[in-house]
């Protein structure tokens, strides 16, 4: 089948590789849409210390079972599904305690390689986090389930969210993040640097903006709650002066391996800020998001710069790289 794989930092290329096969509990799905991220520029740009080169590409598809592993009764050929990363086990420790997006051993075999014809589905993804489509939702759309299931996630992690909003950054996760809190009655200001496209479907997503080309980031006044879409660390350590006393800092975009972050001790104690990380999504959060796209709660079409074919795939990303667009969706 055709892929694109990873060969090495700052290299890709399209290659013939062996089709996957179901091995007992998993599935195999043509991929009917795969989206680009900013994490598929991350990996290039710098490699990921768990991610093993070569690999194939990809991560957030939707496709339509072909072939299905010894066990699996829960779903069958030509079912519409979308794919979790992760598959988390219920049994260790983390999951004990209600972080199934730690779970090390969900993280052991993700389902990766959507920039292909065909992609394998892990047991563990199977079981816990392969979830059916709802007819009439478009491929490209319910492929916005990991990512909007990890903005619910970090939701969760401001959990009560209440006051105002200050989202920095206008990418394909920030503006999520400014959808869902026009969903839940949350005042919100996007922060971000130009990028005309992108400031305009912040403020169709009800969010105010303050562009970063014109107006300190400041501007605005502090917000209740701050958030980084960015995995900037300087943007990390700007944001505990942007709330309000008693204000949270949430840590959502992630920083490069090694970073490390200096914040002004007497703000953070005095006005007791409080800096809160974020990582990934639960299942039950996937739910969540498959749920808001299927009712159109959360609509992320505004975000599909553009479709095309899986050979489309080096123009959409070089076309990402230079903050063309905001994501595209490849139908292979």
């Amino acid at each position: 089948m055709r892929a694109f794989v990873q060969t090495a930092v700052g290299h890709f290329e399209e290659r013939e590789v062996p089709r996957p096969s179901a091995a007992p509990g998993e599935v195999v799905i043509r991929v009917r849409a795969a989206l680009t991220c900013g994490t598929d520029l991350k990996l290039l740009e710098r490699g990921h210390p768990r991610i093993a080169l070569p690999v194939t590409m990809g991560h957030e598809a939707c496709g339509e079972i072909v072939e299905v592993g010894a066990g699996v009764e829960r779903f069958a050929g030509g079912d519409r599904v979308v794919p979790g990363i992760s598959g988390p086990c219920g049994a260790c420790a983390e999951c004990a305690r209600g972080f199934q997006n730690l779970c090390a051993a969900g993280h052991a075999d993700r389902t990766w390689g959507a920039f292909a014809e065909f992609l394998r589905v892990p047991a563990a993804v199977v079981a816990e986090n392969l979830h059916p489509v709802p007819p009439g939702l478009p491929d490209e759309i319910a492929a916005f389930l990991d990512p909007l299931a990890s903005v619910l996630h970090g939701w969760a992690r401001l959990a009560p969210a209440r006051g105002t909003l200050l989202v920095y950054g206008a990418g394909a996760l920030g503006l999520l993040w400014a959808a869902t809190a026009r969903a839940r009655g949350i005042p919100a200001t996007v922060v971000a640097r130009g990028g005309a496209s992108r400031l305009a479907a912040a403020r169709a997503f009800g969010a105010r903006v303050i562009d970063l080309e014109r107006d300190g980031p400041n501007s605005g006044g502090l917000s209740d709650m701050t958030v980084d879409c960015t995995g900037d660390p300087e943007v990390w350590r700007r944001l505990a002066d942007l709330v309000v006393p008693g204000g949270r800092v949430l840590l959502f975009g992630g920083c490069a391996p090694g970073t490390s972050v200096a914040w002004d001790a007497a703000r953070l104690h005095y006005s007791e800020i409080s800096l809160v990380g974020s990582f990934h999504s639960t299942p039950a959060e996937a739910r969540a998001a498959l749920a808001m796209l299927a009712s159109g709660e959360i609509d992320p079409s505004p975000l599909v710069t553009a479709k095309g074919t899986l050979s489309d795939l080096p123009r959409f990303l070089h076309a990402q790289e230079r903050r063309e667009g905001i994501r595209y969706a490849v139908m292979p």
